[in-house]
């Protein structure tokens, strides 16, 4: 990690674009990374100049340029305005988003060259704008072309040739030809194209993969994996495939086995999935192993995927099911917005989960808000989560909501408010104000603590071509779709 902290003047541009220049040096970047580096530095500078602080206003500015396995990551920290909320005047909710003027240039710039863009609420701390850079990697595809493996030899395949196991290094490469094989280049998450990702992701926790081995041909024919980006309480299971030749031999049951007690042994307290509703087959798996519909995710894959060698679009932005199986029993007390209690009862029914009311008072708020708010460039939405809800939550969430809708055009923004703090039913009814819509619940998602979710559809999506495994699941879906056509009336 390398720092620089520095005052809030547009002279020290150059200084700035030396120490990213610099510092990205440090991390062995390649040559062609550093023209985008320079000008994105320099975007995101002028950004916090023009929305933070008044012309005459002296403060600093903290730079930390650092590394992660997939990411070179620049985040500027200063004590100015919590977010800009310049654009609040121009909001209206029935207004064409795309005829919005963002005044300037920089948030268009930044968004198309950063693969995340994330602002971080610190409270009394100030606030964090953090930016992401894609490292730059081999993709199975470029290796494929450049040598094409061996044909494996061409004899019947036996269920006893076939183990389940743990990952390891010398895997990655072939999860990623497995991939290859069962999507050609239509996977929507991008990381399994590449085996470097693989390999970092499962030496720093962040991923959990299970492999499916065939020990005949030296194979790896199924991978199924334990998602856990920030290393949080709750893993969310995924990138799930087998290969064509091995389909039948319920090789993706026998790897959640294992991938569960994985997450034992990691002592998280649940796993969450979203499968997809275009089909009911992830849907089934996931009920079949005890998990239960939790909420409802509109338009949460792109329609267009991302990988630069994918040309294939669906119809339109895939919506997912919002499953959730607990693994540790804990009490739980709950501020429950009366709006929505009959329904919340009823996931938590469901997921057999004790808790208490907690009282329903308005407390007098710190105005230290707990709230990050991200956008992820690649699938096109934001999210913005708030821990410690209070009084004054409310004009930091429209803040953020603002940024994501307006300047970086979010085609889906989801919203994570945590019910384990403090009452909070008038923030509930404020959001719902700003067109966010009930999405459902998500268990010990925030820090540990169980967030209701809501969700804001900055498009439309064709409801008919959803389908919903289960009566659970039917009920709740149905009851968010009502939510979500009460808002948009």
């Amino acid at each position: 990690m390398t720092e620089l902290q520095i005052p809030n003047q547009t002279g020290m541009l150059l200084v700035l674009q030396s120490f990213v220049e610099e510092s990205a040096k440090v991390y062995h970047l390649p040559q062609d990374m550093l023209q985008h580096l320079r000008l994105i530095s320099e975007e995101a500078f002028l950004h916090i100049l023009k929305n933070s602080f008044n012309p005459d206003e002296l403060s600093t500015i903290k730079v930390v340029a650092d590394v992660d396995d997939a990411f070179f990551i620049l985040s500027f920290f200063d004590k100015g305005l919590p977010f800009d909320s310049s654009l609040a005047k121009q909001y209206h909710p029935e207004a064409d988003v795309n005829a919005v003027d963002t005044e300037g240039m920089e948030l268009f710039l930044i968004k198309q060259f950063a693969d995340k863009v994330e602002w971080v609420n610190h409270g009394s701390g100030g606030k964090e704008f953090r930016l992401s850079f894609e490292l730059p990697q081999r993709d199975i595809i470029t290796i494929l072309n450049n040598k094409r493996p061996k044909d494996k030899e061409t004899v019947a395949i036996h269920a006893d040739d076939i183990e389940i196991r743990p990952f390891k290094d010398s895997d990655a490469i072939k999860i990623a030809r497995t991939i290859y094989r069962a999507y050609g280049y239509s996977y929507p998450n991008e990381d399994l194209y590449y085996p470097e990702r693989i390999t970092a992701q499962n030496r720093s926790g962040k991923l959990v993969s299970v492999v499916c081995h065939d020990k005949r041909r030296d194979e790896i024919v199924g991978h199924y994996a334990l998602e856990r980006p920030s290393l949080g309480s709750v893993a969310e299971s995924g990138q799930a495939v087998v290969s064509p030749g091995y389909r039948g031999f319920h090789l993706m049951n026998k790897m959640r086995v294992l991938l569960e007690k994985k997450a034992f042994e990691l002592h998280l307290e649940g796993i969450m999935s979203q499968p997809v509703t275009t089909h009911v087959f992830s849907q089934k798996v996931n009920v079949g192993f005890g998990s239960f519909p939790c909420g409802f995710s509109f338009g949460l894959v792109p329609q267009k995927l991302s990988f630069r060698q994918i040309s294939n679009t669906l119809s339109q932005r895939e919506s997912c099911m919002f499953y959730f199986k607990p693994l540790i029993t804990r009490k739980r007390k709950l501020f429950l917005p009366p709006r929505h209690k009959y329904v919340i009862k009823k996931i938590y029914d469901n997921l057999g989960a004790d808790f208490s009311q907690g009282e329903t008072v308005n407390g007098s708020g710190s105005g230290d808000d707990k709230v990050k708010s991200n956008y992820y460039a690649g699938w096109g939405f934001g999210v913005i989560e708030v821990s410690e809800p209070d009084k004054n939550t409310f004009n930091t969430i429209k803040k953020a909501f603002y940024n994501l809708l307006f300047k970086l055009k979010a085609e889906v923004i989801f919203l994570f408010i945590s019910i384990e703090h403090s009452d909070i039913t008038e923030l509930v009814e404020q959001v719902e104000r700003e067109k966010f819509f009930f999405a459902g619940i998500a268990p010990s998602l925030l820090n540990g603590k169980d967030a209701i979710r809501f969700e804001y559809l900055n498009g439309t999506i064709d409801s008919s071509k959803i389908k919903i495994y289960g009566e659970k699941a039917q009920e709740i879906f149905n009851y968010i779709l009502s939510e979500k056509e009460k808002v948009l009336k």
